[in-house]
């Protein structure tokens, strides 16, 4: 029996182990928070295997220390087990991590004196852009074309690339990228909508690239 949460993240990150998902078991999110809450060791894995690793890929977009992301989050999963009595329910555990994790990411990093998003080149290899045109592009090994996209990422503001992210990667609606970034619904429409705009523009002049280029 685990009882150190420490060791149950190193569990839940052992390959060895035998593997447990989601949707073998089917539970809802409200039903997986509550038996957690209730002191549950394995819905305490499975919300570890599934959220940590769009949390750990969202930090990095916050901060430019990867170890401080690393540190936020595995302290941000302890100090959940330690007050797991206390925690209020929720039928959306991502939205609740998300919200959880910047809050204490955030203080970190002003701790720091270091509260801006990053906008290296290494981030973007995270890929913040799902469409058609991507993957066509992706699987063309077209070097050049991806990095003309990247730099058209590189160029939205911090908010747009965060909603970007929280849309295509992280999965979540308008309604709830508003309760993560702390702005109004149709604040998030509008920042989605221009940054599409400026990337659909480079989206198309890929695309015409590649079939162009499959013509001759």
């Amino acid at each position: 029996m685990v009882s150190d949460p420490l060791d149950k993240l190193i569990v839940a990150q052992d390959p060895n182990r035998e593997e447990t998902s989601r949707q073998e078991v089917k539970q809802p999110d409200a039903f997986l928070w509550d038996e957690f809450r209730g002191g549950s060791e394995k819905a305490f894995s499975l919300m570890y295997e599934e959220h940590a690793k769009i949390l750990l890929a969202y930090g990095k977009k916050l901060a430019r220390n990867p170890r401080l992301v690393e540190d936020c989050l595995h302290d941000l999963f302890i100090e959940l087990w330690d007050r797991k009595q206390h925690l209020s329910a929720t039928d959306s555990i991502r939205l609740y991590l998300l919200k959880a994790f910047k809050h204490k990411l955030l203080r970190a990093m002003a701790k720091q004196g270091k509260l801006s998003l990053t906008s290296n080149a290494e981030d973007e290899q995270l890929g913040f852009v799902f469409s058609c045109e991507w993957e066509l592009i992706h699987h063309q090994s077209l070097a050049e074309q991806e990095a003309r996209l990247k730099t058209s990422v590189a160029r939205l503001s911090e908010n747009q690339r965060e909603i970007i992210f929280l849309r295509f990667y992280s999965g979540l609606s308008y309604e709830q990228i508003g309760e993560v970034m702390g702005i109004h619904y149709q604040s998030v429409k509008n920042l989605m909508f221009r940054a599409m705009q400026t990337l659909r523009k480079q989206l198309i002049f890929l695309f015409l690239s590649i079939s162009f280029s499959a013509l001759i």
